[in-house]
């Protein structure tokens, strides 16, 4: 039981961490950028980890976001899942390359971490973002109660979190 927790672990923290050592949750604006929209999680928003065989193992990998999203006025929201990719009502679209995010250590020990990620295939009201900041997070970190295995192989889990989105646009 405790390799079986020592393997969880050590394969939640490495797919999260791309980076190490990991800095702590003071992720500033970029230089240059300033806050063109910024999006808070609602209640049904989820990270999506699939217990698949990795070099230890088998243990909860991903997340893989399903998140719905909107800004504090609620006349847009947005989409967010796998690539990761944001989607708004609109049609306004981004993408990113989850290989080339920044992590940062967040305020709380049990939340996912903080994130800094470069935009791309940015369209419509996105058209100018170039930098997405995941920071506030709540929850959202792999299963740890629920056992990973050859029987689990494949089978997928969503844990429950909330965060804040801030897009930024050159100055």
């Amino acid at each position: 039981m405790l390799v079986l927790l020592a393997g969880l672990l050590a394969g939640s923290l490495a797919g999260q961490t791309a980076q190490n050592p990991l800095p702590n949750s003071d992720l500033k604006d970029p230089d240059g950028q300033k806050v063109q929209f910024k999006f808070q999680t609602l209640p049904n928003s989820v990270q999506v980890y699939t217990c698949r065989q990795n070099d230890q193992g088998f243990a909860w990998l991903g997340p893989d976001p399903d998140a719905i999203l909107t800004n504090s006025e609620h006349t847009l929201t947005v989409h967010h899942y796998k690539g990761p990719t944001w989607e708004a009502t609109d049609g306004s679209m981004l993408r990113s390359d989850g290989r080339l995010a920044k992590h940062f250590l967040a305020n709380n020990k049990d939340a996912v971490h903080w994130l800094e990620l470069p935009a791309k295939d940015a369209t419509k009201q996105f058209g100018k973002v170039t930098f997405i900041h995941r920071i506030d997070t709540t929850g959202g970190l792999p299963p740890s109660e629920k056992a990973c295995d050859a029987q689990q192989f494949g089978d997928q889990e969503r844990v429950n979190y909330s965060a804040t989105y801030l897009f930024y646009v050159p100055k």
